[in-house]
C-alpha cells in the first residue's frame, strides 16, 4: 500500500512524525559533524602550540648535541595522555636522523628514521611538524602526534544524547499528532461518513456536521448545499416524471382518438374521392347521351324518310302506276338516306369507342401507350356539354406526335379536374375566357403548360390549394378535393411534379411535368 491510500489519520501521523525526525536527524548530524570539526581544529591549535613550547625547549639540546637532555624534555609529555608519540630530528637536510623521541607506550608507534616535514591528519589522529630555529640556523625539527580518542569518545556520547533527544521528541510528536487528528481528522471522517450513507441510502435529507470555521468547515457546508440542490433537483424530477407519465398518457389516448379520426378522415376522403370519380362518370355519361344523340336523331330521320318513300313506291307499285322516273327517283333517295344512315351512325360509334375508353380510363389506372393529343380531344369532347352553356372556349397546342407510355385515366382525371375547377371558380356566369393547354417534350419529359384567363387568386389560397377540403366555393359545389386529387395524380401516378402560379385578376397557371415512358 502506497502512501496515497493510506487512512488520513496514518498520513498525519506519518507526515508529523516523518517530518519531525528527519528535521531532528538533519539538525542533529549538522551539530555533531559541526561540533567533531571545531573540536579538532581546537585540538590541532593547541597541538600546534606544544610543539611550538617544545620545538623552544629542545634548541639547547640540538645545539649542545645534548640527547639525553632532549630526551628528558621530551618525557614531560607523558603528562599528556592524548599525545602517542614525539620525534626530534637534528639537522638542516630533508633526511636528517632521528636525535631523541617520545614514546608512550609499546602499543605506541616509534619514531620513524627521517621525520615528516609537513603537518598532516587522519580520523584517528594529528600530525604537527614543527622546525627547530637558533636565529638564522635550523637545528632540526620536530613532529608531535596526538591521538583522536578523546575526540571520538565526546562524539558518541553526543550522538547518543541527541538520539535520546531524537527518540523523546518523536514520542512528543506521536503525542501531538494524535490530538490533532482528532482536530484535523474528525471533521473529514465525519464527513466521509455522511457520504457512504447517503451513497448506501440515497437520502439526500442526510447532512454533515461542521466543526469549525476553516476550509474544512467550508467544505463540509458545500457539501451540505449541494445534497440541498439534489434533493431540489430529485423532487423536482420526480414531479416532472409524474407530470411526464400523465401527459404521456393523455398522449396516448389523444394519439388513439387521433387514429381513429385519421381513419374517419381517410374513409371519408375515399369516399369523396369516389364520389368525384362517379360525377365525373355522370358528366361523361351525359356527355355521351348529348353527343350521340345527334347522330342517332339523324339516322332516324334519315330512317324515317326512307321508310316513307318505300311506303310511297310500294304503293304506286302495287297499283301499276311506278313510272321509271318514279323507281329511279326512289333509288336516288335510298342510296341518300343508307349514306346519311351509315354515316351517322359510324359516327355514334365511334364517339361511343372514344367514350368508353375514356370511362374505362377513369375508373382504372393502367399503364399504356396513347397519342396525348387524341387522348386531350377525347376528353374535351366528353366535356362538351359542361362548355356548351358557357362562353369559354378551350384551346390544345399538341402535336400529334406525341406518344406517350403512361396512365391514360390519371391525365384524363387531371385534366377534366382542371377545367371544371376554371368553370367553376376561374369564370362568373356569361363571361367570356379562353382555355390554353400546351404540350411539349423535352428531354422524354412530357410539360404540360394549363393556363386561364379567370380571376386567378391570392397567394394566401396558391399556397393551400392542394391542401385536402380546401375551397373557396365550399356550399355552392365546392368539394375541396378536386386539386387534392390533381396532385396526387402527378405525384403518385405520374411520378412528376406540379406546380401553381397565379396572380389576383390575371389569371392562373398550372404547370405539369412528368416522364413519357418510352
Amino acid at each position: 500500500m502506497t502512501f496515497r491510500d493510506l487512512p488520513i489519520q496514518r498520513k498525519i501521523l506519518l507526515s508529523i512524525v516523518g517530518t519531525v525526525t528527519v528535521v531532528l536527524l538533519v539538525i542533529e548530524s549538522v551539530f555533531v559533524f559541526y561540533n567533531w570539526f571545531s573540536v579538532r581544529d581546537a585540538l590541532s591549535r593547541n597541538l600546534v602550540a606544544v610543539a611550538e613550547v617544545f620545538s623552544l625547549n629542545t634548541t639547547a639540546a640540538l645545539s649542545f648535541a645534548d640527547a639525553a637532555a632532549a630526551e628528558e624534555v621530551l618525557s614531560s609529555l607523558r603528562g599528556m595522555p592524548q599525545i602517542g608519540r614525539a620525534c626530534l630530528y637534528q639537522g638542516g637536510s630533508d633526511d636528517a636522523p632521528l636525535f631523541a623521541s617520545f614514546v608512550r607506550d609499546a602499543d605506541s608507534l616509534p619514531c620513524a628514521a627521517e621525520g615528516l616535514k609537513r603537518s598532516t591528519s587522519t580520523l584517528d589522529t594529528l600530525i604537527v611538524a614543527k622546525d627547530v630555529w637558533l636565529g638564522n640556523d635550523k637545528l632540526g625539527h620536530f613532529v608531535i602526534e596526538r591521538e583522536l580518542s578523546d575526540l571520538w569518545q565526546t562524539t558518541r556520547v553526543d550522538s547518543l544524547l541527541l538520539l535520546a533527544m531524537l527518540g523523546l521528541s518523536v514520542v512528543v510528536a506521536v503525542l501531538i499528532s494524535s490530538r490533532l487528528q482528532s482536530i484535523i481528522a474528525a471533521p473529514i471522517l465525519g464527513l466521509l461518513d455522511t457520504i457512504r450513507r447517503v451513497s448506501l441510502s440515497s437520502d439526500y435529507s442526510l447532512r454533515a456536521q461542521r466543526s469549525g470555521n476553516d476550509e474544512v468547515g467550508e467544505l463540509i457546508d458545500g457539501f451540505n448545499v449541494m445534497l440541498s440542490h439534489i434533493a431540489s433537483r430529485d423532487f423536482a424530477l420526480e414531479q416532472a416524471q409524474e407530470e411526464l407519465k400523465l401527459r404521456i398518457q393523455q398522449a396516448d389516448v389523444a394519439n388513439e382518438e387521433l387514429r381513429r379520426a385519421l381513419d374517419d378522415l381517410n374513409r371519408t376522403q375515399q369516399q369523396l374521392v369516389d364520389t368525384e370519380k362517379m360525377a365525373a362518370l355522370g358528366g361523361l355519361v351525359a356527355g355521351v347521351a348529348h353527343e350521340v344523340n345527334t347522330p342517332v336523331g339523324v339516322s332516324v330521320t334519315a330512317a324515317s324518310t326512307l321508310r316513307a318513300e318505300s311506303l310511297t313506291a310500294e304503293k304506286a307499285y302495287s297499283d301499276g302506276q311506278l313510272t321509271n322516273t318514279e323507281l329511279k327517283h326512289y333509288f336516288e333517295h335510298c342510296m341518300q338516306s343508307t349514306e346519311i344512315i351509315l354515316n351517322n351512325l359510324q359516327r355514334a360509334a365511334d364517339l361511343v369507342h372514344s367514350f368508353k375508353q375514356v370511362a374505362v380510363d377513369q375508373t382504372s389506372f393502367e399503364r399504356r401507350e396513347f397519342c396525348l393529343k387524341s387522348y386531350f380531344d377525347e376528353t374535351l369532347l366528353s366535356l362538351r356539354p359542361n362548355f356548351k352553356k358557357t362562353r369559354v372556349q378551350v384551346e390544345i397546342d399538341c402535336d400529334s406526335s406525341i406518344q406517350v407510355n403512361s396512365v391514360p385515366g390519371a391525365i384524363s382525371q387531371i385534366f377534366t379536374n382542371l377545367l371544371m375547377n376554371s368553370l367553376l371558380h376561374g369564370y362568373d356566369e356569361g363571361e367570356e375566357g379562353i382555355i390554353r393547354v400546351e404540350v411539349s417534350e423535352q428531354e422524354r419529359q412530357i410539360v404540360i403548360r394549363y393556363s386561364d384567363d379567370g380571376h386567378g387568386m391570392e397567394d394566401a389560397v396558391r399556397r393551400k390549394i392542394f391542401e385536402p377540403f380546401f375551397t373557396t366555393r365550399r356550399g355552392v359545389g365546392g368539394s375541396g378535393l378536386g386539386m387534392h386529387i390533381v396532385y396526387n395524380l402527378v405525384t403518385q401516378q405520374l411520378k412528376g411534379k406540379i406546380q401553381v402560379n397565379s396572380v389576383l385578376g390575371e389569371g392562373t397557371e398550372v404547370v405539369i411535368s412528368f416522364p413519357s415512358g418510352r
